[in-house]
């Protein structure tokens, strides 16, 4: 009996067939929100525009951008422009200001102080392709949400942003009570679908832009952007809240599962380093777990 094998001769064997057809898109390489880094946003319609404004196509949260900072227009040919919309600070091509601009592909355009977007025309297999690569180096292979490498280069240029501006910015670690004994109870494979859960839970019940993070295992890492303390706890809250009722069922069997959470605030000058904000939360984090678990702790409601 002949054993069968597959081959794999180019990357549309791995992405499957698809007729090659060119788009264009913005890519985000450097960004005030973190989050929005390696994102790719598709050129569909014949104007796209980008500034603080709600209504723009893209909307940028960083110092020194216009409410209708520029635009990119289609022409009837083809050809796409880069055009300034009066801003304040200006719109920059490959590091020159300029108020219009023919656009080529790799070129790259800032506004702010901190965005940068590459114009890019791209194929289906190389926009399948670039999704893949940016999802496997952000993204935990099990649940999805951001992994730990991500958190961590996102949380240090969110920590010296906010203690230089003074900005808070709030941080929640937590974990599955009782983790050890649901993998013995139940099995591996139901303990990996708890991990699934909690991460679906939780994505859906903070905002789109907080940073939520695998950290290791089943400890989980929550960035709450320009947030101060109380937000911080009430944020953290709802999340205990989500977990303890919703429901956890795997092969027919119910599974009860709770978290227990800790929360630490940056604000002015509170922590040196990243490392001990992080720090900070875990110690409530624990300090919840031995007060009895399914619960929050942080500075404003721990004991001495």
């Amino acid at each position: 009996m002949s054993e069968e094998k597959t081959a794999v001769h180019s990357i549309k064997d791995l992405l499957g067939e698809t007729k090659a057809k060119s788009s264009v898109y913005l890519i985000v390489i450097s960004a005030k929100n973190a989050a929005m880094v390696g994102k790719m946003l598709k050129l569909e319609k014949s104007e796209f525009t980008m500034g603080r404004a709600p209504e723009t196509s893209l909307q940028v949260e960083d110092d020194g951008v216009s409410r209708k900072h520029c635009k990119i227009n289609q022409s009837p040919n083809g050809d796409y422009q880069l055009v300034d919309l009066g801003s304040t600070n200006g719109t920059f091509l490959n590091g020159i200001k300029v108020n219009v601009a023919s656009l080529q592909d790799g070129d790259k355009i800032q506004i702010g102080a901190n965005t940068v977007v590459k114009f890019s025309l791209q194929d289906q297999l190389e926009e399948a392709y670039q999704k893949s690569i940016y999802e496997s180096a952000t993204r935990d292979g099990l649940t999805k949400i951001f992994n730990k490498k991500y958190f961590l280069d996102t949380l240090r240029k969110e920590f010296a942003y906010c203690l230089r501006h003074r900005v808070p910015l709030s941080l929640v670690m937590f974990d599955i009570d009782h983790f050890k004994k649901i993998n013995d109870t139940y099995g591996h494979p139901a303990g990996d679908y708890v991990l699934q859960r909690v991460a679906q839970k939780i994505a859906e019940t903070v905002r789109q832009e907080d940073l939520f993070a695998r950290y290791g295992g089943e400890e989980f890492a929550l960035m709450l952007r320009e947030s101060a303390a109380d937000k911080g706890l009430r944020c953290a809250e709802r999340c205990r809240r989500a977990v303890d009722v919703a429901e956890f069922v795997f092969n027919g069997t119910p599974i009860k599962v709770t978290i227990s959470l800790g929360v630490a605030t940056l604000f002015d000058s509170d922590f040196a380093q990243p490392d001990d904000l992080i720090a900070a939360a875990d110690k409530y984090l624990y300090r919840a777990k031995r007060a009895g678990r399914n619960r929050v702790d942080a500075a404003e409601i721990s004991g001495p």
